[in-house]
């Protein structure tokens, strides 16, 4: 079964003008997508990657309004990372200077030149310097050059107390395959693309972890398309006794979330349709799209919102 990698990561945040700011403006994400929880809709749903939103780019935020910071524990996803262009650190260094958010250069236990740095919330990021072309749908932001600019997720850092039975789903369900350990960390790839790699981070004694700003809320695996999607929830319970939920038709997508044998929240999501189905490329980000459902309560749901500026950056 061939590994297709992350589809997003979603994270919790307690400011949404805020966490806009930080992944949009500094950090150079186009917002590909500004929507609503399906759950929740008096919160929005805030998709941000490269120009189109591709799989393997997003990153996506739910931001709690005011709610309290999360606290870091096991069975937990920790801490993600974007890749770089190779030799764009230095610019990395000084632009988040100049922005006072503190940082620290170094390598990862891998070997990878980074920037580590946490977001307003707390939440644990790193910018790691990958040696390949840029990608041909990368955004060009008008403060990042196109030799800077993000090129998607490079890895997600899963805090577990046992690696090897995560590890084995991930291996013989989402197709990834491991190829490095360094003390208690054991990485795995699915592909040398954007999302490809995760790493699972062995810590038996840690408690568990609270939900709150910072945390990240789920992360999500690519299927190819529905079909792809039920034949890897049916391994899930063949080969675990996984009982996904029923598929969810999220308009940029269909997805199934499911608890992993560690208790991590998990999501199959398909590559498409994708995010141009209710905006033209041009105007993606720039308004806010409910779902149908929804569609009766927009002016509920605007004077809920937090305000947010128009721009799609």
């Amino acid at each position: 079964m061939a590994g297709r990698g992350l589809h997003h990561v979603t994270l919790i945040s307690s400011d949404a003008e805020r966490s806009w700011r930080f992944y949009a403006c500094l950090l150079g994400l186009r917002l590909v997508k500004r929507t609503v929880s399906h759950q929740d809709p008096g919160t929005f749903h805030l998709c941000l990657g490269d120009e189109t939103g591709r799989p393997g780019t997003l990153f996506t935020l739910f931001p709690w309004q005011r709610v309290q910071r999360g606290r870091r524990g096991a069975c937990e996803a920790w801490q993600t990372s974007f890749r770089i262009p190779s030799g764009s650190l230095d610019w990395w260094t000084r632009r988040l200077g100049a922005a006072n958010v503190r940082h620290q250069a170094g390598r990862t236990a891998f070997g990878e030149s980074c920037l580590t740095f946490d977001d307003p919330d707390g939440a644990m990021l790193v910018l790691v310097e990958a040696a390949l072309p840029a990608q041909p749908t990368a955004w060009h932001h008008p403060e990042v050059p196109a030799s800077y600019t993000l090129q998607g997720l490079h890895d997600l850092v899963l805090k577990v107390r046992e690696a090897d039975p995560l590890g084995e789903l991930f291996r013989d369900v989402l197709g990834f395959s491991e190829i490095g350990r360094s003390g208690k960390l054991v990485r795995f790839a699915a592909h040398d693309g954007p999302g490809g790699t995760i790493t699972l981070d062995e810590s038996s004694r840690l408690a568990r972890g609270q939900l709150g700003a910072g945390s990240i809320h789920h992360a999500a695996f690519r299927a190819r398309d529905a079909a792809d999607q039920d034949v890897l929830v049916q391994a899930l319970h063949d080969r675990y006794g996984i009982v996904a939920t029923e598929p969810k038709d999220r308009i940029y997508y269909r997805s199934v979330n499911f608890r992993s044998t560690c208790g991590i929240l998990l999501e199959i999501a398909t590559d498409g349709p994708g995010f141009e189905v209710d905006e033209s490329f041009e105007t993606l980000g720039t308004s806010l799209r409910l779902p149908p459902n929804l569609e009766a309560r927009r002016g509920e749901l605007q004077r809920l919102l937090p305000s947010l500026p128009t721009s799609g950056i």
